[in-house]
């Protein structure tokens, strides 16, 4: 299957954590974070925005923090419309004692910040195309650099308290994986997914998307240098990754091509879950489908 790419329709859905307590996490992420509350069950809760969810939350009681070289999740990205949304999720940590920390990658303005079962949330914003910088393969200048938090809280609109508003849609989602020079995981995403290289820093981070120059997924091996042991599943962890396309026929044209390559996954039709090199697990669906049985290709 020479030639294959991933259909460009694919976007983010939402990531799905477990946590030691849901009432906690709950409250974090509705007071301080933003979010808003979409759907509770006695272990389960939905939260985003209005109209799109954008993490999943399953109470794993008294969950504890995986090890520090764990695949798994990095952060989470919700991107939102300005940069005042930035300062204001900043100021709402800054003022429920949360440590926070902005940054500069010069293709956007972000702040990061640990939810209480150490999740990352990176609340981005997209600056203007015409201020990105290009490296000399094409690629757009990703960098880290802090931004002072009184400049930051200084953008008009900081002080105004609201949550995030109804236009933000999860940017990305950074996975930790395990290969020193991210060999496997450009062969996994690019070769067999289908995925475009938009972003890269060394040897140490890479971005994939679809279109426009959009990483939907960046991979860094910063944190897994040398194949950690996986989360248990006594820990708070990531367990899904959604990526949506539009057709079923997208679906089974993955499916293929992984059951070609012998790459273990599971088809039912409208919805295929595998998992990358490193472990970490990504679920594709066509939402609102109707559910066929199940195939398995271990």
């Amino acid at each position: 299957m020479t030639g294959y790419r991933m259909d460009p329709a694919l976007t983010l859905g939402s990531v799905t954590l477990t946590v030691a307590d849901l009432e906690r996490s709950v409250r974090y992420y509705t007071q301080v974070a933003g979010f808003r509350l979409l759907d509770r069950q006695p272990q389960r809760a939905h939260l985003g925005v209005e109209g799109r969810m954008l993490v999943e939350l399953h109470e794993v009681a008294g969950a504890g923090a995986p090890p520090p070289s764990s695949p798994g999740l990095s952060h989470f990205a919700p991107l939102v419309p300005t940069r005042a949304d930035v300062a204001r999720f900043t100021r709402r940590h800054l003022d429920a004692g949360f440590d926070v920390d902005p940054r500069d990658h010069v293709v956007s303005h972000s702040c990061y910040v640990t939810d209480p079962d150490g999740h990352t949330i990176e609340a981005t914003w997209a600056c203007p195309r015409e201020d990105w910088q290009w490296t000399d393969e094409g690629l757009p200048v990703v960098v880290s650099t802090p931004i002072a938090v009184q400049d930051l809280l200084s953008e008009p609109g900081a002080d105004t308290p609201t949550p995030l508003p109804a236009g933000t849609r999860m940017g990305h989602v950074q996975l930790k994986v395990t290969d020193a020079a991210l060999t496997r995981t450009k062969r996994f995403y690019c070769d067999l997914l289908g995925l475009q290289l938009y972003a890269r820093m060394g040897d140490g981070f890479v971005g994939v998307g679809v279109a426009d120059y959009r990483s939907l997924l960046v991979c860094t091996n910063r944190f897994s240098l040398h194949g950690g042991d996986p989360a248990g599943p006594d820990t708070a962890r990531l367990t899904h990754v959604d990526l949506l396309l539009t057709a079923q026929e997208a679906i089974q044209a993955l499916a293929e091509r992984l059951a070609a390559a012998g790459h273990p996954h599971q088809y039912a039709g409208t919805s295929l879950t595998t998992h990358d090199p490193s472990g970490n697990p990504l679920r594709f669906s066509v939402p609102g489908a109707a559910q066929p049985a199940s195939s398995t290709n271990a």
